[in-house]
């Protein structure tokens, strides 16, 4: 791609900017190719603001294709610094809104990798932890005992009976953590995470 790309830090969140003069067919293929995930060293989520042609057909493309905000070529770095700061103030809330799971008073904190009840700090082990995010990111839902050994050994050869133990580990630890969500057995479909007594 002959697009220009630039990436600038802002509230500790790279954005990026794109944009070009001389090749500007170059810029939408390369939001497709982001946004896509088809740019092996650009992840899809990358904020990124366009510059180019400062008519509505030009800006159109850019919204339609991924950009995050299109400006003008010619403007003025005082308006690019603010949008920058825009962008990316937004971009760091909806990190730090994805990075946490709340279920029934349980709060998972995903990037520490940690777990409390009601303030309380629950310790549990990498499998455990790596169990309570599966059912967390979707409550009631009846995972069956090979779902959760794909979704938490990744292939690793695990039998039914491992995944039972870990499930009642976990099950024991929030029991006495306190919290109302609890592990439920769904007998010959699998496990589920509910408020129902």
């Amino acid at each position: 791609m002959a697009a220009t790309v630039a990436k600038l830090s802002c509230h500790a969140i790279d954005v990026l900017i794109v944009g070009d003069l001389q090749r500007p067919a170059d810029v939408p293929a390369l939001l497709e190719a982001i946004r896509g995930g088809g740019h092996a060293r650009i992840h899809p989520d990358q904020p990124i603001i366009t510059l180019g042609a400062g008519d509505d057909l030009t800006s159109l493309r850019a919204y339609e294709r991924g950009s995050d905000h299109h400006l003008p070529a010619s403007t003025a770095y005082v308006l690019l610094r603010a949008v920058l700061h825009t962008v990316a103030g937004r971009a760091l809330q909806a990190t730090a809104a994805s990075r946490h799971l709340h279920v029934a008073g349980i709060h998972i904190d995903l990037a520490a990798r940690s777990v409390d009840v009601a303030g309380s700090v629950v310790r549990l082990s990498r499998r455990d932890f790596e169990l309570l995010v599966t059912f967390a990111t979707d409550p009631l839902r009846v995972f069956s005992k090979h779902q959760l050994a794909r979704s938490v050994w990744r292939g690793e050869h695990v039998n039914a009976r491992t995944v039972d133990s870990h499930v009642y580990h976990l099950r024991t630890r929030l029991s006495d953590a306190g919290a109302t969500a609890v592990l439920i057995n769904k007998w010959g479909h699998g496990w589920s995470l509910t408020t129902e007594q």
